[in-house]
């Protein structure tokens, strides 16, 4: 044992000085010695910082090429983690995979979640080699396209993982297929590349619910539209007797009914089977600069100048004196966030419904008068903005 040519090997290696990784190996340092309790070996240390010449000459030196220890991160998963795509392709063919703990997670699942946690295009030329070298998710793991799915990733993983032989009606595994997954998650990219690549639209679940019942259920209006596009059937009835058309109605949700293809809908009290809690939350937090929420104030103002109190009443199903009472608290109430530079206002349901009320008036209705400095082209954005965080 020579601890100092250990420790000159470690510091050059920490250094990535490959002329000093050399000379210590050269004067006896233990390829094999360990940087810290959880780092791991040097070569672990080597390859997580990208250092494709100094692993080289620490493998040629016969350093150990799985972990150290059932704690540390092997030098292949240090790779893969920080996405350096060379290191993974010579650890890879120096038989990296074989050597991993099959306790741990899989250097392939570590992989497709690194592209939804650290998105850059080394992370996907990472997995694309960890395919290429036909690596597996571990035995208890979902493959690899549900955890994609489940994630989600962006529609180039689902490409990428779909191009090297992934089943788009991959099934999770409580039989759940990737389509209805995606549906749930409201994720209308994924919904689309599965069907693009062959994915069956109406493949149902254990319950015999299709991705559109789902869909419907959760109100995600790009996927259902995704998924109708695809020639998903209307009529069909899950193991609970239910059709997405009756969920639709029992959820009360009209656009979706006119979705479906009903031409006269209404808020009728239709009695169904759910699958999901819906939340209505009494109360909000809006957040922003103070001119965007006095802008909001102001939209209601002019919605409320030009209507009267009578005509706001009828046409947004709103209190008049609630949405006055809005705008004054959005002007006068508003106060800095703690530890934040935004500023906020805790406002009721009424008071928001009353500000996107007034949005849709401005940018839809019959107003004409518009915020000084303000298009209604950018009311639109607004409300667009407020409705996909609402949700609707």
């Amino acid at each position: 044992m020579n601890e100092a040519a250990d420790q000159r090997l470690v510091d050059a290696v920490q250094a990535g000085d490959e002329v000093a990784v050399g000379q210590a190996l050269a004067d006896g340092a233990d390829p094999n010695v360990t940087v810290g309790r959880f780092r791991g070996s040097v070569l672990a240390e080597a390859a997580r910082g990208g250092r494709l010449g100094i692993v080289g000459l620490l493998v040629n030196a016969d350093a150990r090429i799985g972990p150290a220890d059932a704690y540390a991160a092997s030098p292949l998963r240090a790779a893969v983690l920080e996405a350096h795509t060379e290191v993974v392709r010579f650890l890879v063919a120096h038989g990296a995979l074989t050597a991993e703990h099959a306790t741990r997670s899989s250097v392939l699942t570590e992989a497709v979640s690194s592209t939804t946690f650290r998105p850059t295009p080394a992370a996907l030329a990472t997995l694309r080699v960890l395919l290429e070298a036909e690596a597996a998710p571990g035995p208890s793991e979902e493959a690899p396209l549900i955890t994609a799915v489940m994630q989600p990733v962006a529609p180039a993983v689902l490409r990428l993982l779909l191009a090297h032989g992934a089943d788009a009606n991959q099934q999770r595994s409580d039989a759940t297929p990737a389509i209805v997954v995606a549906a749930c998650r409201g994720d209308h990219a994924a919904a689309d590349v599965l069907l693009q690549a062959g994915a069956d639209v109406n493949a149902r679940d254990r319950q015999g619910r299709t991705a559109l019942m789902h869909a419907v259920e959760r109100n995600e209006q790009r996927v259902i539209a995704a998924l109708l596009l695809a020639g998903a059937a209307i009529d069909t009835t899950s193991g609970d007797d239910m059709t997405a058309l009756q969920l639709a109605r029992g959820w009360q949700r009209q656009n979706i009914q006119s979705m479906l293809g009903e031409r006269h809908v209404g808020l009728d009290d239709v009695p169904i089977v759910r699958t999901v809690v819906r939340v209505a939350a009494t109360g909000v937090r809006l957040a922003g600069d103070p001119q965007m929420l006095h802008l909001l104030a102001n939209v209601i103002d002019i919605a409320l100048d030009d209507l009267g109190d009578d005509e706001w009443n009828t046409r947004t199903g709103t209190d008049a004196e609630v949405a006055r009472a809005a705008a004054r608290r959005l002007r006068d109430d508003i106060v800095p966030a703690a530890h934040a530079s935004w500023h906020q206002l805790e406002a009721t349901a009424a008071e928001l419904a009353a500000a996107r009320s007034a949005l849709v008036e401005l940018a839809y209705g019959t107003t004409r008068v518009m915020p000084a400095g303000t298009s209604r082209l950018e009311l639109i954005d607004v409300l667009e903005e407020l409705d996909r965080q609402l949700g609707r």
